[in-house]
């Protein structure tokens, strides 16, 4: 198509590359939307939004469905990439993958399982080298341990933290000197 073999490595990765922003400009502008703001009192209080009138059953089926598309995109490029689909490519295994590196990034932002992702992928490469790949699974176990105890928000969340934190002091001091340039 376009006289590109797609199947090359380099236009294959661009073509990967192009579908995750597009899938992850999509999801940002859905959560910003009207039906994705629906979708959140949905999550928060679904009685409510049943009593505003809102069809809280086709919300939800309709979020399934725009997941399952942006998976089964996901699933296509994997299939396309292996050159087959084998029962070995959908275990667990790769379920309990995607639910960590979401959960390492951050589930509560877009951005969060890219994050993850990246994370996940560099300890994946280099841990190796320190460490035997059979005890990889004990890192990554550790690392997701020590993210979820101190940030319910992964890794973006102790981003934000670490950010208000060397932030509060430059507050302070422009405070400071704010209140000594009216007393002077």
């Amino acid at each position: 198509m376009f006289d590109v073999n797609w199947r090359a490595p380099l236009p294959f990765y661009y073509l990967c590359l192009a579908v995750a922003i597009l899938c992850y400009l999509a999801v940002l502008y859905l959560a910003r939307s009207t039906f994705g703001l629906s979708m959140q009192a949905i999550r928060d209080n679904p009685r409510r939004m049943r009593a505003l009138g809102f069809n809280v059953n086709l919300h939800r089926v309709a979020a399934y469905a725009i997941a399952g598309f942006i998976a089964a995109l996901g699933g296509v490029l994997s299939a396309w990439y292996n050159g087959r689909v084998s029962p070995g490519s959908i275990g667990i295994h790769s379920i309990i993958g995607i639910l960590i590196i979401a959960v390492m990034g951050g589930l509560r932002h877009p951005v969060g399982p890219f994050v993850g992702a990246i994370v996940y992928v560099l300890l994946q490469t280099f841990a190796i080298d320190f460490i035997d790949r059979e005890r990889f699974n004990t890192l990554i176990g550790s690392v997701f341990l020590l993210i979820v105890l101190f940030s319910s928000d992964g890794l973006l969340g102790l981003w934000d933290v670490a950010r208000r934190r060397l932030m509060a002091p430059r507050r302070e001091r422009g405070a400071m000197s704010d209140a000594m340039q009216r007393r002077g």
